[in-house]
């Protein structure tokens, strides 16, 4: 009998410490979603990553955009004119153009820090991905 008591007893105990572990596992991951769903404000310089995946293009994309007020105020890396504009849900647009009438649209969205999209060219016949992070 007394063995089954001791058996119990440290059932019971392994079981409220699993417990007390797991509550603070989900509340750090409860700390971090919040933190991570945080809203950030967009605007300032973003550093881009792109790659073509269709085609062979000049260099289109720039390596860099500043957004002010929510729109493209310059784009780094490339003798590109550059437009294009951030929504209230993320969302960007943008046009480029090069030397020579070369044209890149360029779209995907921009959150938390992070952002991802796709870009084409019909001049160019080409296209590609792109991938962004906030300095």
């Amino acid at each position: 009998m007394r063995f089954w008591m001791l058996a119990l007893a440290a059932t019971v105990a392994a079981s409220g410490a699993w417990a007390k572990s797991h509550h603070g596992k989900q509340r750090k991951q409860s700390a971090e979603a919040r933190h991570a769903a945080a809203p950030r404000d967009p605007n300032g310089v973003w550093n881009i990553q792109s790659a073509t995946t269709v085609g062979d293009c000049p260099a289109l994309i720039p390596t860099s955009l500043t957004l002010a007020d929510n729109k493209i105020a310059s784009a780094g890396g490339a003798q590109l004119q550059a437009w294009g504009y951030l929504d209230e849900t993320g969302n960007i647009v943008a046009r480029f153009t090069g030397a020579g009438e070369h044209v890149a649209r360029f779209h995907g969205t921009l959150k938390g820090g992070r952002g991802e999209g796709a870009w084409s060219s019909s001049t160019d016949m080409c296209g590609g991905t792109w991938r962004a992070a906030q300095e």
